[in-house]
């Protein structure tokens, strides 16, 4: 008789014994969630904020998420088909590969889980390294929005600016981002004090996985 997939362990090695427990505790949790949950869903992430993720997690409380580390939730459930903890759990485990990625367990419908997900984007300031989506440019005149004693940083920033009659103003037309441009600090800095938002925190479905059965909802190309 085969021996059963599930009496398989994984060795964790060249990591000193705290952290190796806290891996061997991960690996534990998620294969528990494997067998007590009807699927498994692997997601990437587009532009991660920690307090949208608890948003997803508070509408799908009776389910369960576990975001990050993906070599670590792509070896709990095995990263070849002899490793496999069951039957498909490899391919769930590739979806992890190149992405922000996370798995969510959970015995609601695909129909609300989409819905939760779809519900939970939101739109942010950009952060250093992120592109821009548009471009942004500032005509010479007046900036009004701005008092007078942030003068000094708005040029620290980078931007061409004076005093004229202790008003706020831009001494020629400054771009301060093209579409497709990989944002700096002081840029992402002054597109939020222009209240520009060109950042979308979503969760993309990548597949589902069921009693052995793998269905793939988007490639991610």
């Amino acid at each position: 008789m085969p021996k059963s997939k599930r009496e398989r362990k994984i060795t964790l090695s060249k990591t000193q014994k705290k952290g190796r427990a806290r891996k061997e505790s991960i690996i534990e949790e998620v294969r528990e969630c494997v067998d007590k949950f009807g699927a498994l869903y692997v997601f990437s992430a587009d532009n991660m904020r920690n307090s949208a993720l608890k948003s997803v997690r508070a509408r799908l409380t009776g389910s369960r998420i576990f975001f990050g580390r993906t070599k670590l939730l792509a070896a709990a459930l095995g990263k070849q088909p002899s490793e496999e903890y069951r039957d498909g759990l490899s391919e769930a485990a590739a979806m992890l590969r190149g992405h922000e990625a996370g798995m969510l367990f959970t015995d609601e419908p695909h129909e609300a889980i989409a819905k939760a997900l779809s519900e939970s984007e939101v739109e942010d300031f950009a952060r250093s390294g992120d592109h821009a989506i548009q471009e942004v440019a500032l005509e010479a005149g007046p900036m009004e929005a701005f008092p007078h004693n942030m003068e000094p940083y708005l040029r620290k920033l980078g931007l061409p600016t004076r005093l004229v009659n202790g008003t706020v103003c831009l001494a020629c037309r400054h771009v301060v981002c093209r579409e497709g441009d990989a944002l700096s600090a002081d840029q992402t800095q002054i597109l939020q004090l222009l209240k520009i938002k060109m950042s979308t925190f979503r969760l993309t479905l990548r597949c589902r996985w069921s009693d052995g059965d793998l269905q793939v909802l988007d490639h991610g190309d």
